[in-house]
């Protein structure tokens, strides 16, 4: 039985990791200092043409501080960017 694991952010549905061992999913969640939220484990039906059968896969859904803060920052940036060329009233407008 092959088991790919893949590892997810759990807010954006991001996939970090594909097709990586156990092992080497935990190494990346520990470096990145990651949390698990969710642990999941599905059977998917392969093609003829990848030879049949079904393959294990377990996604591992991980909350990154780290990614999620770069998030913030970068809507905090989008915001105060938006305010200053006041889009809204015209502004960034060439005439």
């Amino acid at each position: 039985m092959d088991l790919n694991v893949d590892v997810i952010d759990n807010e954006t549905g991001e996939i970090y990791r594909e097709g990586v061992m156990l092992a080497d999913a935990h190494i990346f969640i520990a470096e990145q200092e990651g949390v698990i939220a969710c642990d999941e484990t599905e059977q998917i039906q392969l093609d003829k043409i990848d030879g049949g059968g079904v393959m294990t896969v377990r996604n591992l859904y991980v909350d990154f501080p780290e990614y999620k803060r770069k998030r913030d920052l970068s809507a905090a940036a989008m915001i105060r960017a938006r305010e200053f060329w006041q889009y809204e009233h015209g502004g960034g407008r060439v005439k």
